[in-house]
């Protein structure tokens, strides 16, 4: 009787860069050599550690070479996202489904409608406009290995493009290379859909970059903000319990006195007496002088004339 004996493997979970002191290490060692390197993105090179160490961490988790993370992994405003031909063969490495395959079908002259804002700053308008396209229906498939099932993605339309402002965005390649785009945003919405956990819930380049919508104000009048106190001064708290109840009991008190109060009638006007106007002045004969006596003496000249 022979006896056989069956080996388990387990497979070993590759640990986080942040998993501990030791991890950390390792890690930053080796992130200083790539980030010394002509080969990775700017975005990685220099001083740059901190993206360094995350897409190692990316790199351990997918069990691909660092190298190829950072040539892949675009960062726009903050938001890390996949180049959309990795995500393709990120899928079809995965082993879960058959290489990834996409349905054409031509669906003809159609009118699609697209929105542009028009109008004066600050008070801008968004207006519908119609244009004709010759759409096109992207679906990416593929079969499951464990169930044999064919799965397929959700469709992709070039009218879909132009409603949602993928088309006509500025350095858009909706329009240059259509069939490219069409598969590229269809095999995205495939792995969303069927392995997330692939592409670790992150969304492909074309996709934030499509999605990048401007900032309209609104309409309406400018609203200043209240003024903001003083890092020393400490804002007025609300009063709570027994002060809050005084309060209030102290200000219903004066709001039934001001309300018994009787109204008080303003006093009238007194007037000024006017001033009384100046009586005319009388000419009264003022006493006789000899200003004018002719021989400086007493008495009249009774009326004595030289001639």
């Amino acid at each position: 009787m022979t006896e056989t004996t069956a080996l388990t493997v387990q497979r070993q979970e590759p640990l986080s860069v942040f998993s501990g002191d030791e991890a950390f290490s390792t890690a930053q060692r080796i992130c200083r050599a790539l980030c010394s390197s002509n080969l990775v993105p700017e975005s990685y090179r220099g001083e740059n550690m901190g993206n360094a160490l995350i897409a190692l961490d990316i790199a351990n988790r997918m069990r691909i070479p660092p190298l190829m993370v950072m040539q892949n992994l675009h960062v726009i405003e903050g938001r890390p996202s996949w180049a959309s031909n990795f995500i393709i063969a990120a899928l079809n490495a995965c082993g879960l489904f058959s290489p990834i395959r996409f349905r054409v079908t031509d669906l003809g002259e159609r009118d699609a409608t697209t929105y542009e804002w028009t109008g004066p700053k600050g008070a801008r308008e968004r207006v519908a406009k119609s244009v004709k396209i010759k759409d096109k229906e992207f679906i990416a498939y593929a079969v499951e290995k464990g169930t044999g099932e064919v799965l397929e993605g959700p469709p992709v339309t070039l009218s879909m493009a132009v409603s949602e402002g993928w088309y006509f965005r500025s350095g858009s390649k909706w329009q240059s290379m259509p069939d490219l785009m069409g598969r590229y945003r269809a095999a995205a919405f495939f792995g969303r859909l069927y392995a997330p956990h692939v592409l670790n819930g992150m969304p492909a380049v074309d996709e934030v970059q499509d999605t990048a919508f401007d900032t309209v104000p609104l309409k309406g009048g400018v609203i200043e903000a209240e003024p903001v106190a003083k890092a020393d001064e400490k804002p007025v708290g609300r009063p709570k319990g027994v002060h809050a109840a005084l309060k209030k009991a102290e200000d219903a008190k004066q709001a039934d006195e001001e309300k018994a109060a009787p109204e008080k009638k303003p006093a009238p006007k007194r007037e000024e007496p006017k001033a009384a106007a100046p009586a005319k002045a009388e000419i009264i004969d003022a006493d006789y002088t000899d200003a004018g006596d002719v021989f400086d003496a007493p008495g009249e000249d009774g009326g004595y004339s030289p001639d």
